[in-house]
């Protein structure tokens, strides 16, 4: 390389950190909303529990205390529906089929007032009846009911001392959040109908200190006046959290306009549930119209109804901390354990005690449980910022080539590359305005770990004669700084809320575990074999035969390339019970358990492979054990890919992984030393 490209070289550094700079916005939004979303809200569903409290013949008021004891002060109450009413005794619902098969048989007045009423209408059999006897009940399903359906869709006659309602309209199913064992399933498979909140129970809830969250539903009815409960119960009850029941929004005439102008007016934060492969959220028709529209007011939610498939408590409690740790998760919505090996008491108790502990531990953890969550910034990053870190690839990209190929090239070939791919830049992130952040962030996590390895390559190449000490601190710098930008780059692209909340997805994960490793075979045959001399030195080489040294390094390559691929999103390598283990005792001692690949691989790789080639000099260790550092390298920036988890816990796994991987590398450094010397005593004695 030319000497005014070396120096040309330092000036794209120059540039590059300034570029990295005037893009920092993205890191303070970031860091802003990450800040003030340091609270865990934990609420119960109380239909869920009341329903557990009642097969276990336990009085639900002492279920509340227990839980209030355990640090939960808040209630997500769903709307009553029929088939509540129902089995709680208050009515009688049945088809429409049934109810005139058994009334023609059995009570021909009734079926006589009944075919008054209908008149000519027809009905279908699917169709829901509804009794009532009581005077208290009959006015609430007629507040209810008629400001749901129309008269047309709403049929009433009285026969004595009961009500009669004929629901002429189509209804659906109530369904629950799905979990992995039971997706999608229905409470029931008769129809139900939505009829509004119960608020003598949310009085009741209130007057016990529980703050309130409502989880509203589709209603079927073409009729829209109930909508004015809803403004009066956040209204009246102080309502800040509103989590979505059912499969849509949408509500009457398929419009969501209101729900968004709802969540808006009362200045609501809607629970958005982390879907059970916890990629995204749990699809509701209109949810991503009305967060859009709404400026997204939203906050993570985990359901416990993902944990069904889990077989022991301990796995559920470290399921849940997890995920507030590494998910970002704030809202934690609890239903009753269901374990069918035991009682419906012991789940509660099992339920409860594990709430306890799980807020203990959050606690411990610098998290602040029982207080109201903040509302986050819904700032999106502006054109400019986009721009400064397009330009900071093209910097890094185009340092990354002149250090691989060393061109002889003149400097008005240079200039005009950097000039013309600036004003792409430009023009992409200026003129066409698009949000390519997803794209600058793969970039990034491809780039980084590549250029890093690459500069290691060259550094080790001319001072394997420094001592080992100095060789590693420089390694460790090159590795964790160039990194550094890599995590950087990922931090500030994917900034807004739509990142750190997982509406938006960090895109092309395998291509960001797969293509570094292939770029740093390029990069070793750059470095150390020259793109001249490689099919010659490549054919010489497998005509040799083969040394010890080198078998091992082939075997503990394979076997770090085989856990590297299988635990990279793919079902290759199960996690072992020891390795859960290990994952407890490392998440009690740190805030976040530092990656296998970084203790385990990277790390270790490095030190020996620093020792090896120092001592033995063959160009082959750098290939094998280069790999594994690659390995390492590509998980740290791979942390920051995950925009849900705080940076601060990003960074708090990445210090955890330095430190513990360089114990493991010390640790395995000592036993390749030692070996080394009980293999060098052997050969003296049979000499």
């Amino acid at each position: 390389m030319p000497e005014w490209l070396r120096k040309m070289t330092r000036w794209l550094w120059l540039f590059l950190a300034l570029t990295l700079f005037l893009s920092y916005g993205g890191v303070q939004l970031r860091a802003s909303n990450e800040a003030h979303n340091k609270t865990v809200l934990t609420t119960i569903d109380y239909r869920e529990f009341q329903r557990s409290a009642n097969s276990a013949n336990m009085d639900m008021d002492y279920v509340l205390e227990r839980l209030q004891e355990n640090g939960v002060n808040s209630v997500a109450v769903s709307e009553v529906t029929l088939r509540d009413l129902a089995y709680n005794g208050d009515i009688m619902v049945s088809s429409y089929g049934d109810f005139t098969s058994l009334s023609a048989a059995v009570s021909p007045e009734t079926w006589e007032a009944a075919k008054r009423s209908i008149g000519s209408k027809y009905i279908s059999p699917s169709n829901l009846v509804v009794v009532a006897r009581e005077p208290a009940m009959t006015d609430f399903l007629k507040r209810r009911l008629t400001t749901r359906f129309l008269p047309n869709e709403l049929i009433t006659f009285q026969l004595g001392d009961n009500h009669y309602f004929i629901i002429n309209a189509e209804l659906g199913t109530i369904y629950v959040e799905p979990n992995p064992a039971d997706k999608n399933k229905p409470v029931s498979k008769d129809l139900d109908a939505r009829l509004g909140f119960d608020e003598t129970l949310i009085d009741n809830l209130k007057n016990k200190g529980f703050d309130i969250i409502l989880r509203p539903g589709n209603n079927m009815g073409s009729n829209i006046h109930y909508r004015a409960e809803y403004d009066r119960l956040v209204s009246d009850y102080g309502v800040s959290y509103v989590v979505f029941h059912g499969n849509d929004l949408y509500g009457a005439a398929d419009n969501v306009d209101w729900v968004s102008e709802w969540v808006e007016r009362n200045h609501l934060t809607i629970g958005i549930i982390e879907a059970s492969n916890q990629l995204q959220y749990y699809k509701q028709a209109g949810l991503e119209e009305v967060m859009e529209s709404a400026a997204y007011p939203i906050n993570r939610v985990y359901s416990s109804t993902n944990d069904e498939f889990v077989t022991t408590v301990d796995e559920r409690y470290y399921r849940w901390v997890r995920g507030v740790i590494d998910r970002g998760i704030r809202i934690l919505y609890v239903s009753p354990f269901k374990d069918t090996t035991l009682t419906f008491s012991q789940n509660l108790d099992d339920t409860i005690d594990t709430i306890g502990r799980f807020h203990v531990t959050i606690s411990d953890k610098g998290f602040i449980v029982g207080q109201p969550l903040n509302k986050m910034s819904n700032q999106m990053t502006s054109p400019f910022h986009r721009l400064m870190v397009s330009l900071s690839l093209l910097l890094a990209g185009t340092i990354y080539l002149l250090c691989l190929f060393r061109p002889r090239i003149q400097a008005a070939w240079l200039a005009a590359w950097l000039i013309t791919a600036g004003l792409a830049c430009v023009g992409l992130n200026n003129l066409l305005l698009a949000d390519f952040s997803k794209v600058y962030a793969l970039a990034g996590a491809i780039l980084y770990p590549s250029l890093s390895s690459l500069i290691l390559l060259i550094y080790l190449k001319g001072n394997r004669d420094k001592p080992y000490w100095q060789q590693l601190l420089v390694s460790l710098a090159i590795i964790l700084g160039i990194n550094g930008l890599g995590m950087y780059t990922a931090v500030t692209s994917m900034a807004d809320i739509r990142y750190i909340m997982n509406v938006l997805l960090f895109s092309g994960v395998k291509l960001s575990f797969l293509t570094p490793l292939l770029l740093f075979l390029v990069n070793y045959v750059g470095v150390m074999v020259g793109f001249g001399n490689f099919k010659d030195k490549a054919v010489r080489f497998l005509l040799d035969k083969p040394n010890y040294l080198v078998l091992v390094l082939l075997v503990v390559g394979g076997a770090a390339g085989y856990y590297y691929i299988g635990r990279s999103g793919n079902a290759m390598v199960s996690v072992s019970g020891l390795e859960l283990r290990l994952r407890e005792i490392l998440e009690s001692i740190f805030l976040a358990r530092p990656r296998f690949k970084e203790l385990l691989i990277g790390y270790p790789a490095l030190m020996i492979m620093i020792y090896w080639y120092k001592k033995y000099r063959q160009d082959l260790i750098l290939l094998v054990l280069g790999l594994g550092v690659m390995m390492g390298s590509i998980s740290m920036i791979n942390s920051f890919c995950h925009v849900f988890t705080a940076v601060m816990v990003s960074v708090n796994r990445t210090l955890a992984g330095l430190l513990t991987g360089l114990l493991v590398g010390a640790g395995v450094l000592l036993a390749i030393k030692i070996c080394e010397l009980i293999f060098a005593n052997f050969s003296i004695q049979r000499e």
